[in-house]
């Protein structure tokens, strides 16, 4: 019956494509010791119930007493050996999430990891935690941006003991900077509820919502971008073209365009890499294309393009397709950060943890991987 539960809400939200993209979120259902999580390289509108790896709570609870060396590299590869171990038997190679220790943290039957634009237009902004404290009347937890996975955990392992002893009870909202949000409940209609009324709250707020239709763009210099990105790429790389009317106002000038030259949030990161490539026309592009190459060692899956919006290259249509539509996830995160003192890139040291970090790497290899 729960997993029965847990597969239907997951593909509820997993569908609703404001609330989920490619291989983002997570969900889980605990019964007592034992809790189901979906695994890694899954998609929530899709998973069925063999698609969650059953883990044994208890091992996932040593975790956060043991200690761990302070490097980072050392100290993720032990964690995951750990999370791997606290699978309960017969769970084949079906590897849990980077956020399993959190999800048992929860109290609750039910927990729902989400990154939503709309959420993510406050999370991802410069008023960040004022802004969730003045829009949501909800009891909630504020993380500041940290690394994910372990460092995370034990962050909201110390903030949930510290709200319980403070209000009486257990949380069941926890706002992640940079990240997303955490919904908990005992009741599936409980998730639905609390969703719903953070997702009122915070539109409530909101000046404008991006526009997303076709704008005026320059179909001459958009045909040579293309010749030159097949050039640059082969003929055989797959591009995904989008010259919407946000596209467009961010690509008009470099300075236009900077917000979005960096990451919001781990999803955006894995899917668009950590740097973007600018350039005013066809005869730039090149160059553009080189500088990243040079500069952080790979081309640039996003390039933007004054006149044109911005071209998601890769070698396969889904990966072309999925790059987009996470570039156009941040772009409706930078419109609605807008309304709460502007965007708020990863820092830098955020972003290489996880660019170098293996986990996210599997991450994208397993979605890509997906039919």
């Amino acid at each position: 019956m729960i997993l029965e539960e847990l597969t239907a809400f997951s593909n509820l939200y997993g569908s609703n494509e404001d609330l989920v993209l490619a291989g983002g979120g997570n969900t889980s259902a605990k019964d007592g010791n034992l809790m189901y999580i979906k695994a890694s390289g899954t998609q929530l509108a899709t998973i069925t119930a063999d698609g969650f790896v059953a883990m044994d709570r208890a091992k996932l609870a040593e975790t956060l007493t043991k200690e761990y060396p302070a490097d980072d590299d050392a100290r993720e590869a032990m964690v995951l050996a750990d999370l791997n171990n606290a699978r309960m038997p017969d769970q084949g190679s079906k590897r849990p999430s980077v956020e399993t220790v959190l999800h048992s943290l929860f109290e609750q039957r039910f927990v729902l990891h989400l990154h939503p634009s709309v959420v993510n237009g406050v999370t991802c902004s410069q008023q960040g935690r004022a802004a969730a404290e003045m829009l949501i009347k909800h009891p909630f937890i504020w993380v500041d941006a940290c690394k994910p996975g372990y460092v995370l955990s034990k962050i909201c392992a110390d903030e949930l003991a510290r709200f319980k002893v403070e209000n009486g009870c257990p949380c069941d909202l926890v706002f992640l900077a940079n990240h997303g949000v955490f919904f908990a409940s005992d009741t599936v209609e409980g998730l639905g509820k609390l969703l719903e009324e953070v997702l009122a709250s915070i539109r409530a707020a909101i000046v404008r919502e991006p526009d997303f239709s076709t704008g005026a763009f320059d179909g001459e210099k958009a045909e040579k971008c293309f010749a030159a990105i097949r050039k640059l790429y082969g003929e055989d790389c797959v591009i995904t073209y989008e010259p919407s009317v946000e596209a467009l106002r961010f690509a008009e000038t470099p300075e236009s365009a900077a917000i979005l030259m960096k990451p919001f949030s781990p999803d955006h990161l894995v899917y668009c890499k950590q740097f973007q490539a600018y350039g005013f026309c066809d005869g730039c592009l090149p160059g553009a294309v080189k500088r990243c190459l040079e500069e952080h060692g790979y081309m640039p899956k996003i390039i933007i393009i004054s006149g044109c919006g911005f071209f998601a290259v890769d070698e396969t249509a889904k990966g072309s397709q999925t790059a987009a539509d996470l570039f156009n996830d941040a772009i409706k995160v930078a419109v609605y950060a807008e309304s709460f003192g502007g965007a708020k890139p990863m820092s830098d040291a955020l972003s290489d943890f996880i660019a170098n970090w293996e986990v996210e790497s599997y991450r994208s290899k397993k979605h890509e991987g997906e039919e």
